[in-house]
């Protein structure tokens, strides 16, 4: 090869890496261009005017946008939306997921999924300990939801539990709970607190009904017994006796009071 023809090779190589240089410089210009523009429309435009919050019956509006909106671009969407999607919050109270939508540049869109429970027990502090049908600890909080069944047992005493936590019952007792919680969703009975005795002895409260189901033994058969029986005294007062009850005694005996 003569010197001649490596100069000009030597000069079409260092042109085309100058093309080459130029031709990404253009494309990162352009690029840059095009997120500043991206970032001055999405910060003059899509302002959270309007934020509609759906799915929550335990906390309030305005105290979920006390978690959720924290931070000084918390009134654009766009930042809202991004920041839930890739750092959700996790420690809401009550709450077990939260989604975020655009409705449109200046609408958004909260949708709440709460937590679900089974039951509730007080710990030694007063606090209220929610469990779910694993008798995991959901929830541990001073606010009281009425609508959860209230669970006592005269054994256990509750402390120090953390969400997450499984609640330190004995073995028996958690099967006994569990099954408990199983045989009254399937028949469809809704209850406002059970108590387990000393003695392994359960009641359960029905309306202004008190209902003694004695020891687990024959649970299921009782409880399938209370689905035809209720029907029949739930708007009176009394005591509802299932205690001895076994398929050679099947004798019901309601005790209405005065």
């Amino acid at each position: 090869m003569t010197k001649r023809k490596k100069v000009v090779e030597e000069k079409i190589k260092k042109r085309k890496k100058a093309v080459f240089r130029t031709y990404f410089l253009h494309i990162f210009m352009a690029l840059a261009i095009i997120l500043v523009a991206g970032v001055l429309i999405i910060g003059f435009f899509f302002s959270a005017d309007k934020v509609t919050f759906s799915g929550n019956t335990i906390l309030s509006d305005s105290e979920l946008a006390g978690y959720l909106f924290t931070d000084k671009y918390s009134n654009n969407t766009v930042y809202c939306w991004g920041k839930n999607l890739l750092c959700p919050r996790e420690d809401i109270p009550f709450v077990e997921s939260v989604k975020m939508k655009l409705k449109n540049p200046n609408t958004l869109q909260v949708i709440i999924k709460e937590k679900t429970f089974v039951g509730r027990m007080t710990d030694s502090e007063g606090n209220n300990v929610y469990f779910d049908s694993e008798n995991n600890v959901k929830e541990v909080s001073t606010t009281l939801l009425d609508s959860v069944v209230e669970v006592t047992m005269e054994d256990v005493e509750l402390s120090g539990l953390s969400v997450g936590d499984v609640l330190p019952l004995k073995t028996k007792r958690k099967r006994e709970l569990s099954n408990l919680f199983r045989y009254l969703e399937e028949q469809s009975i809704s209850v406002s607190s059970i108590h387990f005795t000393d003695e392994g002895g359960i009641t359960i409260n029905y309306k202004n009904i008190l209902i003694n189901l004695g020891t687990s033994s024959n649970l299921e058969a009782k409880i399938l017994r209370l689905r035809y029986i209720l029907p029949q005294i739930e708007d009176q007062s009394g005591t509802l006796h299932l205690e001895d009850w076994s398929e050679g005694n099947r004798d019901i005996v309601f005790e209405k009071n005065e």
